[in-house]
């Protein structure tokens, strides 16, 4: 097996900053990645939103650069682009430039991150794009089920809510309470930076000392724990005049710092990543039940969820369900065939490798490592790990997450409200 080892500096300022660098030779872009460990799961139910209202309001103007048009400039005009994201656990920004401008992109990305203006007539004009922007939710039902799949597996917790809030608290999150949550939360010793690509390691530490150095740490309040509970209703239904049904199938998954994580990695893989899995191969290609279907991962700090979503007919609702429940059962009743699991790991190294190959990966990989785990799994061990996954272990894993008792259920499409008790039955196996 090659070695994957990556190249990188570590640096730490006094102020508890970590500055992750890497030179990737033959690279003429470089890309930034700013990581700061908050995320919608932090935040109190009155404010649910705010930390996806600060990243937008950061594009917003800075005391260097006043208004959004001056931070595109600054980026877009020596040829880069940039975004921001947030998560439950961690909120991005990120940039990827020409490699002879990263001194520049980061003047102007330090600025909006230390110094963003927060102008009021801008927060007003910011609060209606967020407000569109989940209302329009509502018109995606693909979109709509995947959230509405976690407000059932963890009802009234945090991780169970939308990143962006609800249209009722984003009206009301008032400007100091977001300059609050800031000042709070944006402190250096809760930033990673990670700096990848065609760049002199020397130069971006030496830039970023001067940048942060003067910036003051402080303890933030950490979130609380948000098992998924027990006991509570497995089926969210929304009636809505669509001509498809779509469903998400959700069940307990892992946290990301599990030993069954890789385990859970190959699991999903087996049943739903990509057009040779069981779940694409069985409902769509064999049966016919199912215009699209797939299944993803959901891993936090101290738990997690796997989801299987598909798109069926709404006279197929029925045996969609239960084709799902049927795959998830066969996990658990029979061992997987060893050339099957091979092909599985496979498929889940080509991923990783594959999607290391540009500079804005490798700093999205290096920045959100260190934030989540406070260090970075080298490449090559993250790859020894998926290699020592036995069948036993995903046998193991199967029956501990796959119980009917974790089975939750959304459904948005125009079947009627009353048909959630069948469901219900239907989920614990009846």
């Amino acid at each position: 097996m090659p070695n994957y080892r990556m190249n990188y500096v570590r640096t730490t300022l006094n102020n508890g900053l970590r500055l992750l660098t890497t030179h990737m030779p033959g690279m003429r872009s470089a890309s930034i990645a700013f990581f700061f460990n908050v995320g919608s799961r932090y935040e109190p139910d009155a404010i649910s939103g705010v930390s996806h209202f600060i990243e937008h309001m950061l594009f917003k103007g800075s005391q260097q650069y006043p208004s959004a048009k001056a931070i595109s400039d600054a980026i877009e005009g020596v040829g880069g682009n940039f975004n921001g994201s947030t998560g439950k656990e961690l909120t991005n920004y990120t940039a990827r430039v020409p490699g002879e401008y990263v001194s520049v992109v980061l003047q102007a990305m330090a600025d909006m991150i230390r110094r963003p203006l927060f102008d009021p007539m801008e927060v007003e004009k910011e609060r209606g794009v967020i407000i569109e922007e989940l209302s329009s939710t509502q018109d995606d039902p693909q979109e709509w089920v995947n959230l509405l799949v976690d407000e059932a597996m963890w009802p009234g917790l945090p991780l169970g809510r939308d990143d962006a809030g609800s249209v009722e608290v984003v009206s009301r999150i008032q400007r100091q309470q977001m300059l609050d949550y800031l000042s709070t939360y944006y402190r250096p010793n809760s930033l990673v930076l990670s700096v990848a690509g065609n760049i002199d390691h020397e130069q971006v530490i030496e830039q970023v000392k001067q940048l942060f150095s003067d910036w003051e740490p402080a303890d933030h309040p950490l979130w609380s724990e948000s098992f998924p509970p027990r006991g509570v209703p497995s089926v969210r239904m929304i009636q809505k005049d669509t001509e498809q049904t779509n469903i998400c199938l959700a069940t307990l998954g892992t946290a990301y710092a599990s030993s069954d994580y890789y385990p859970m990695l190959l699991i999903n893989g087996i049943l739903g990543d990509g057009m040779s899995s069981r779940l694409f191969q069985s409902i769509r290609e064999d049966q016919g039940l199912a215009y699209d279907i797939g299944s993803y991962v959901n891993s936090y700090y101290e738990t997690g969820s796997l989801v299987v979503s598909a798109g069926v007919d709404p006279s197929r609702a029925a045996p969609a369900i239960r084709a799902i429940i049927a795959e998830l059962t066969k996990l658990c009743q029979e061992p997987v065939p060893l050339d099957e699991l091979q092909r599985i790991k496979a498929y889940v190294r080509g991923g990783i490798l594959l999607g290391l190959e540009g500079t804005q990966q490798m700093a999205s990989w290096l920045g959100s490592q260190e934030c989540l785990y406070n260090r970075v799994w080298n490449v090559d061990e993250v790859i020894a790990k998926v290699d020592a996954v036995t069948v036993e272990d995903i046998q193991r894993v199967a029956r501990n997450c796959f119980a009917p008792e974790w089975r939750r259920l959304a459904i948005i499409g125009p079947e009627p409200l009353h048909r959630a008790n069948y469901f219900e039955k239907l989920l614990a196996g009846a």
